[in-house]
């Protein structure tokens, strides 16, 4: 992350952070930037959050300074609460109101939420103040709650977050509330088309495609740091990325029943049937008016590694990012893929 030396620069970089949040259109990665910049700007060592689903918050994205400059990596795993009073991020997403906690270990016994330290003693970690905040979109609903941890001073000790910072706080977690119901307006349109595919071939399931997209952007985001991809640039290919790669397999709708719910091995002639719906997806998204629309046409086009000839540099790392997604997918839930011939059609 830049280093902000003047006033100038500090408005500068929030203006250019809000910019890069309403380009955003992945849910996951867009959450992920919201936590980034909000603990950027107020200084905070750690935080997460999460989405209102229903009656729970569903944990989405966990950062924590301390815990990775110890060279050890962040225990991560997806989980609900429930949405009540009972725990701060519950009580913020029930009420709406910004919660500053000088200190959690003084929170008074008669307030309606408490501290749950579990997290703390698993990583060794010491929770102090914490900034929890309400997203909330424009119908005044809660769409999510950010929590920020540990506000810090300039030799990283940990003290209360002042006003400033709750303004700061609150000015993304703004922004990121009307982002986030636009991405997951655009997720929903992504599923259907998931849905629709799945209705055809019962193997190409939503949690596939969520992580043939979130293994090709982690390849991706490997990729890039390495390569010295501008930051901003390496966010929007992220967001497109991850996207566009959930759509892979969408020319699967063109495939006959008989091929694609065969349960016995392909014929030499079914298999070359079966290869064309790379270009029948590509078809299927031909019209392009973004460069979402571009990757995702090229994905479905090239994703299976007979199309990669004559693609250079970049494009060429991205499609066979996309392979070795599929095989990650393919590795992590076995059954759910076609063997022909002893070789698997994804």
């Amino acid at each position: 992350m830049e280093v902000v030396t003047t006033d100038s620069d500090f408005l500068e970089r929030v203006l250019a952070a809000g910019a890069i949040l309403i380009n955003i259109g992945d849910i996951d990665i867009l959450l992920e930037q919201i936590l980034t910049e909000a603990r950027f700007f107020t200084n905070a060592d750690a935080g997460s959050i999460y989405t209102v689903e229903g009656d729970v918050l569903s944990f989405c994205h966990s950062q924590n300074a301390t815990i990775v400059n110890r060279g050890e990596r962040i225990p991560y795993t997806r989980f609900t609460i429930p949405r009540n009073k009972s725990s701060m991020a519950g009580y913020v997403a029930c009420t709406g109101e910004i919660l500053n906690i000088d200190d959690v270990h003084r929170i008074p016994t008669e307030a309606p939420y408490s501290f749950d330290d579990s997290y703390d003693k698993i990583t060794f970690y010491r929770t102090r103040s914490t900034l929890t905040l309400p997203l909330i979109n424009n119908r005044q609903e809660v769409v999510g709650v950010l929590q920020l941890i540990n506000a810090r001073t300039d030799k990283r000790e940990f003290i209360p977050f002042h006003s400033t910072m709750e303004l700061l706080g609150k000015y993304y977690a703004t922004l990121g509330a009307l982002a986030l119901e636009r991405a997951m307006m655009t997720r929903t349109l992504l599923m259907r088309m998931v849905n629709m595919t799945e209705f055809r071939d019962p193997k190409e399931t939503g949690p596939h495609v969520n992580r043939v997209g979130s293994y090709a952007v982690a390849i991706y985001d490997s990729w890039a740091r390495t390569s010295d991809v501008e930051e901003t640039d390496r966010i929007h290919n992220r967001d497109v990325l991850r996207m566009a790669a959930m759509l892979h397999d969408v020319g699967k709708t063109g495939i006959s029943d008989i091929i694609l719910k065969k349960p016995a091995s392909l014929t030499p002639d079914e298999r070359a049937t079966m290869e064309k719906h790379c270009f029948m997806g590509a078809e299927v998204l031909r019209n392009c008016e973004s460069t979402f629309d571009e990757m995702a046409r090229d994905i479905a086009l090239s994703h299976h590694e007979n199309f990669l000839k004559g693609l250079k540099g970049m494009r060429s790392h991205l499609w066979q990012e996309l392979q070795q997604s599929q095989m990650f997918s393919m590795l992590s839930v076995q059954k759910g893929h076609t063997r022909i011939h002893g070789q698997i059609i994804w």
